[in-house]
């Protein structure tokens, strides 16, 4: 097997590229949250909805600003079993970390999935809704997880 390094010399002029950041997806999510609402933006060129709701539709490349409540349940899309810590260690009580994709979103939010009783019947598909922090303070962790229904 050849490995093969190439230098090389001179210098990348970055002012040229535009970069975007997206802290106003960050901040529409997070203003929702305190309202226990899940809120994104959706593109009125092919209708796409992101939650969070990105300022620009990755479809077509245009900016959008409609913005949309979603559902506040929806399905399980991938989940994760974490039955050890980081180390390895096996953890007293395994615990799930999941993808669910709400009703009238087109994107995944990502959290922790309760409400099984043994992982091993966790199925992707299966039902679940959103579970809040009995007080609201505008932040991410308001949603406190999805539940199984």
């Amino acid at each position: 097997m050849i490995h093969e390094t190439k230098i090389i010399e001179g210098t990348w002029d970055l002012t040229t590229y535009q970069w975007k950041i997206e802290s106003d997806a960050l901040d529409l999510f997070v203003k929702g949250l305190k309202d226990k609402k899940i809120l994104g933006r959706k593109c009125h060129k092919c209708g796409t909805v992101y939650v969070p709701g990105t300022t620009y539709c990755r479809k077509c490349f245009i900016d959008i600003d409609q913005i949309v409540e979603v559902d506040q349940e929806g399905v399980l899309d991938a989940f994760t079993v974490n039955l050890a810590d980081v180390k390895g260690t096996l953890v007293e009580h395994p615990y799930i970390t999941c993808t669910v994709k709400l009703k009238g979103s087109d994107s995944f939010l990502m959290g922790i999935l309760e409400g099984w009783t043994d992982w091993r019947s966790v199925k992707e598909g299966m039902k679940v809704k959103v579970v809040w922090k009995d007080i609201t303070q505008g932040a991410l962790a308001d949603l406190s997880h999805f539940q199984l229904i």
